[in-house]
């Protein structure tokens, strides 16, 4: 007496038993479900997170950046210079990328400075860089000044750096600001305007 083939063996058989048709069918099926539950469990990793603005603090210092689709506004290096006596801000520091993709610092200050001399950028043991102020508004008065190879490396090294200003009566006086936090907030700013630039690094980041 023969003995009764065991379970495998007779699905076995009985696939190979079916027809071409049934058979191609049974594939596209199986594709067809593995698909469904791939793009489910990949749906989240290629969405990614919300596209909405970003806020992140590296000691003294801030990095905004906008919504991905925001493709011509750059993310911003921010800073607040505040009397700790008063708690009123003194000056406000902005290192952006233009559209051309060089870097500027606009450095804002109070309206009762000097315009004449203009303000001073002191970075480390530097020389003192002067530069003219653009606009005044509500907000204070505006300088700009472009962050070249040689200002950018002497941002990335200093340990104190400060804004100087001349006050009415001529007199020039100088706004620390804080150096804090600036290496880590710098090379986020550029990562962050790599991944916005680029669909891959989003994709993957």
């Amino acid at each position: 007496m023969s003995e009764t083939p065991s379970m495998p063996t007779r699905m076995a058989s009985a696939v190979g038993d079916l027809p071409p048709a049934l058979k191609r069918a049974g594939i596209l099926l199986v594709v067809l479900v593995v698909g469904v539950v791939g793009g489910w469990i990949g749906r989240g990793v290629l969405a990614g997170p919300a596209d909405v603005p970003t806020m992140r603090v590296y000691q003294d210092w801030r990095l905004f950046c906008p919504a991905t689709k925001d493709m011509n506004v750059s993310c911003e290096l921010t800073q607040d210079v505040i009397d700790q006596k008063g708690g009123t801000r003194l000056a406000r520091l902005i290192m952006v990328r233009e559209k051309d993709k060089s870097m500027i610092l606009a450095v804002t200050v109070p309206l009762q400075v000097l315009l004449e001399p203009g303000m001073g950028l002191k970075i480390g043991d530097d020389q003192i860089r002067v530069s003219q102020y653009k606009t005044c508004t509500e907000e204070g008065c505006l300088s700009i000044i472009p962050v070249n190879d040689q200002l950018g490396a002497s941002f990335a090294k200093a340990q104190q750096a400060g804004v100087v200003v001349a006050q009415p009566d001529g007199k020039a006086v100088e706004l620390p600001f804080s150096m804090k936090g600036y290496g880590e907030a710098y090379k986020a700013f550029l990562s962050n305007e790599a991944k916005r630039k680029s669909w891959w690094r989003r994709l993957w980041s």
